[in-house]
C-alpha cells in the first residue's frame, strides 16, 4: 500500500531501530553505526555538538567503495511499541530541522570508518525532550535482474534535551482493565458447548456472554486460561522518562493474594506518547471480590508513583473450571541458556557473548541482571582472579517477558592491552520475578546464576 508520506515501519532492537533492506543475492556492502542511540543536550537558542561513526564492514573480494548518504527525520513509537519512519510529516516534538551535519555524502572503502559531526540547533522558546532519527543509507539504489532496488540503510536515534529548567516527570494511566480467563467447553463429565467470556473495565461488573463453540478445545498456551491485566500509561510532561509497571491484586479486606509484572516492548515513553502494558498470571484465583491496583514507577531519584485501581468478581463456575484446568508447569518453565559463559582471549580484544532467556510458560515474568560484586567474585573463586571491573557490561539488565517469549542479553567484553595471562572468574545474577499468588505478602522471586570464565592467553 502507498502512502503520500512513505512512512516506512520497521520493528527495533534495543529503543532505537536497525533497518535493512538486502537483496536475496548479494547487498553493494555491510554497514556497522555506532552509537544506535544517544542524548544531545544543549541550551535553549544554542548549539550542540554530536557524532556517529559510521563503518564499512564488508572486506570481502570484489567489495567496491560505496557512497553514504547522511539525513535527519523523524519517528514515532505506537502505543505498542511499534516504530515508524516518516520522512516528510513533522511531530510536535521533532527534532529534524534541528540537525545538520558537516558532511552528508561521502563515499567508504571497505573496511573504512569515518566519523560524521553534526551539530543540533536548538530555537529559543523549546523546553524539554525532542528526538529525530539520523538515517544512514549506504550504495546508490540499484535495480537488479528481478526489479528489486537495493538500500542498505541504518538509523542512529539523537534525543534532544533542551535544559531550561527542572522537569518534574508527569505521568498518568489512561486506561486499565482486567480480562478473565475464558474456557471452552469443559472436559470430561461436562460436554456444554457453553463459553463464558468476561472483562472488568475500571470496576464495571463483568458481562457473562455465551455463545456455542461445540466439540473443541482451546489450548491453554494461547493464553486464553489465564488473568490479564492491561494498562495505557501516557507521558504528561516535557521529558521522556524509564517506567516499571506491576499490578497486585488483593482481596476485599485489601489483603494482598497475588502479583503480576506488567510488559511493555519499550519502557522509555516519549512525551506525549502512551504506551500499552500487559500482564498475565495463569494460577487461579478462589471464589470471590478482588481489588486490581496497577502501579507504575519510573526509574528516575525522585519518581512518584502512579496507581489505578480496578475492581472484579470471580465467580463460581469460573473458579471452577480455571482451577481444573491449570497445572504448574504453566508457571515454573524458564529457560537460560548457556548455563556458562565460558571465552578464550588475548589482551586488547573487544567480543560480545550472548545468553538466552526463554519464558516457556504461561505467566509474565521481570527479569533483572546484575554482576556480582568484586569482593563476592574473590571468595567465590580460589584458583582464578576476579574479574576486574570494566572487562564485562551487560546491555540490557532489567526488562519483562510475556508467556512464550525470549530475549538475548549481550554481554560487551572488552580486555585491556595490558592485561595479563591467567582465568579471570565473575557471576551474572539473573533475578527472576514470576506473575502468581503470593505468600504473606512476597514476591515469587527466585534467583539464577551464570558463571563467566575469561582466559587471557
Amino acid at each position: 500500500m502507498k502512502r503520500k508520506s512513505n512512512i516506512i515501519s520497521w520493528i527495533a532492537a534495543g529503543f532505537f531501530a536497525v533497518a535493512c533492506l538486502v537483496l536475496p543475492n548479494r547487498a553493494v556492502a555491510g554497514m556497522a553505526v555506532s552509537p544506535m542511540q544517544q542524548w544531545v543536550t544543549v541550551k535553549p537558542g544554542k548549539d550542540a555538538s554530536f557524532s556517529v561513526t559510521i563503518t564499512n564492514v564488508d572486506r570481502g573480494f570484489g567489495t567496491l567503495p560505496c557512497k553514504v548518504n547522511v539525513d535527519a527525520l523523524d519517528f514515532t513509537v505506537s502505543p505498542q511499541g511499534k516504530i515508524s519512519f516518516d520522512k516528510d510529516a513533522r511531530h510536535s516534538r521533532s527534532a529534524a530541522e534541528w540537525i545538520s551535519f558537516e558532511d552528508g555524502e561521502f563515499v567508504l572503502e571497505p573496511g573504512e570508518s569515518k566519523e560524521i559531526k553534526g551539530k543540533v540547533s536548538a530555537p529559543y522558546g523549546a523546553d524539554g525532550d525532542y528526538w529525530a532519527a539520523i538515517m544512514i543509507g549506504l550504495g546508490n539504489p540499484k535495480k537488479q535482474e528481478k526489479g528489486i532496488n537495493v538500500n542498505l540503510r541504518t538509523a542512529s536515534g539523537v534525543f534532544v534535551h533542551v535544559e531550561r529548567r527542572k522537569y518534574a516527570e508527569r505521568a498518568s494511566v489512561i486506561d486499565a482493565n482486567v480480562a478473565l480467563p475464558e474456557f471452552d467447553p469443559v472436559r470430561n463429565s461436562t460436554n456444554s458447548p457453553e463459553r463464558w467470556k468476561g472483562k472488568v473495565s475500571n470496576g464495571v461488573d463483568p458481562n457473562e456472554n455465551f455463545a456455542e463453540e461445540p466439540n473443541e478445545w482451546q489450548a491453554s498456551q494461547q493464553g486464553e486460561q489465564a488473568l490479564k491485566i492491561n494498562a495505557e500509561l501516557k507521558n504528561d510532561g516535557l521529558v521522556a522518562f524509564l517506567t516499571n509497571g506491576k499490578a497486585f491484586l488483593y482481596d476485599e479486606n485489601w489483603r494482598r493474594v497475588a502479583s503480576i509484572p506488567l510488559y511493555s516492548k519499550r519502557r522509555r515513553i516519549l512525551p506525549d506518547d502512551t504506551r500499552c502494558f500487559t500482564g498475565v498470571m495463569s494460577q487461579p484465583l478462589p471464589t470471590g471480590k478482588y481489588k486490581a491496583r496497577v502501579v507504575f514507577e519510573s526509574e528516575a531519584e525522585h519518581s512518584r508513583k502512579i496507581t489505578k485501581d480496578i475492581e472484579f468478581t470471580v465467580s463460581n463456575e469460573l473458579a471452577r473450571q480455571w482451577a481444573g484446568n491449570f497445572t504448574f508447569d504453566d508457571i515454573q518453565t524458564l529457560k537460560i541458556e548457556p548455563q556458562e559463559l565460558k571465552l578464550t582471549l588475548t589482551g586488547g580484544r573487544f567480543t560480545a557473548a550472548r545468553f538466552l532467556v526463554a519464558n516457556q510458560c504461561l505467566s509474565t515474568v521481570s527479569i533483572r541482571c546484575r554482576l556480582e560484586s568484586d569482593s563476592a567474585l574473590r571468595s567465590a573463586s580460589q584458583s582464578n582472579s576476579a574479574l576486574p571491573e570494566g572487562w564485562l557490561e551487560l546491555k540490557a539488565t532489567e526488562f519483562t517477558l510475556n508467556p512464550n517469549t525470549r530475549r538475548n542479553i549481550v554481554c560487551s567484553v572488552r580486555i585491556p592491552q595490558d592485561a595479563e595471562q591467567g582465568e579471570y572468574s565473575g557471576t551474572i545474577h539473573i533475578e527472576v520475578e514470576r506473575s502468581g499468588l503470593t505468600v504473606e505478602g512476597q514476591d515469587n522471586v527466585e534467583l539464577h546464576k551464570i558463571p563467566i570464565c575469561i582466559v587471557i592467553k
